[in-house]
């Protein structure tokens, strides 16, 4: 199952701030966004920046746990990804696969297993695989260009692009010229990017610059308390599309 080109996704943290809240976000953003990425509450997300962190703290429930809430997230995204850090699952990586597939998402996303645990891709390509399930990977501007390009020679669900080094903080870095670089590597392989952003211009300008898809987690989750300014920044946001 692909994703749309180009695409909006949306990052939540599964059962932020109540499990009843989480799935009235769920329901609400419905028709908004191309993609899901519903995050698995843990207790050390270390590449996630403040706001993250925090609904990570204020999930509801931990770790799997928290993803089941939902039996059926394709009711809510043509497209629902899992994302979660192999830190916590490396001994059990076939236990969330199977959650993954009972929940119907069509993928689990780590963003530790490239920097981390990189001797654990081939086994996370084979459980993924072999789960009906899809891999994707996540990688950095720093990430060498032979890794990339075998990556993306396991097609990929998508190979996403971290534009700063956490989740919403905003660096002085010319991102745009990055993902230059990237997509230039990629070939046809579906590139999201994602990290710090806030704007319309900002999805117009990376959009322009090769991405397939980007998307918005920190600046949704801020304003996640009154969720018609949330529903009305992730429209303007949609905006930005070509």
């Amino acid at each position: 199952m692909g994703i749309s080109r180009p695409a909006l996704g949306l990052y939540l943290t599964a059962t932020y701030p109540s499990s009843r809240r989480f799935i009235e976000v769920l329901d609400k953003v419905k028709g908004l966004v191309d993609f899901l990425e519903v995050g698995i509450p843990t207790r050390d997300p270390k590449y996630d920046g403040p706001v993250i962190r925090m609904a990570h703290q204020g999930a509801e429930l931990m770790g799997l746990e928290a993803i089941k809430v939902v039996d059926d997230y394709s009711k809510y995204s043509k497209v629902p990804v899992l994302m979660g850090y192999i830190s916590d699952y490396y001994n059990s990586l076939s236990d969330v696969a199977k959650v993954a597939s009972d929940v119907g998402a069509v993928t689990v996303l780590f963003p530790d297993l490239i920097f981390d645990y990189p001797e654990l891709i081939d086994k996370y390509i084979e459980v993924m695989r072999s789960s009906g399930l899809t891999p994707s990977f996540f990688i950095s501007s720093k990430t060498p260009y032979r890794l990339i390009r075998r990556l993306s020679e396991q097609e990929p669900l998508f190979i996403y692009l971290g534009l700063y080094a956490a989740t919403g903080i905003k660096l002085p870095i010319y991102i745009e010229q990055n993902v230059v670089t990237i997509r230039g590597i990629l070939g046809d392989t579906f590139l999201v990017v994602g990290f710090a952003v806030n704007n319309p211009d900002m999805v117009r300008s990376l959009v322009k610059a090769g991405a397939d898809g980007v998307v918005v987690g920190s600046a949704f989750i801020q304003r996640i308390n009154d969720l018609n300014d949330a529903l009305n920044f992730l429209k303007g946001l949609r905006g930005g599309l070509p």
